[in-house]
């Protein structure tokens, strides 16, 4: 595998997870039904956005061909969001 590879999966992974942490609102709309309100969703959606803003720079750290700082931001996007969910959502 190339650092290339690695920054492909990087920002793959990355996209994945904006997808999974905006579905989790439809889970919470499913559960809280008519008492779903945005203040429920907002700690999903704080954490939607920090993965977006990651997930560009990783995407425009790519096309410098920067591919080793495209991965580790791959995994500090990982790192922050754990970090996020424990410290605002709680485990």
């Amino acid at each position: 595998m190339t650092k290339e590879h690695w920054a492909q999966i990087g920002i793959t992974t990355q996209f994945l997870i904006v997808v999974r942490t905006l579905g989790e609102v439809f889970r919470l709309r499913h559960v809280h039904g008519t008492n779903f309100s945005v203040a429920v969703a907002m700690p999903y959606v704080g954490g939607a956005l920090i993965a977006v803003c990651l997930c560009w720079a990783g995407v425009a750290l790519y096309f410098f061909r920067r591919y080793t700082l495209t991965s580790w931001i791959a995994l500090t996007t990982i790192f922050i969001l754990l970090t996020y969910k424990i410290a605002v959502i709680g485990w």
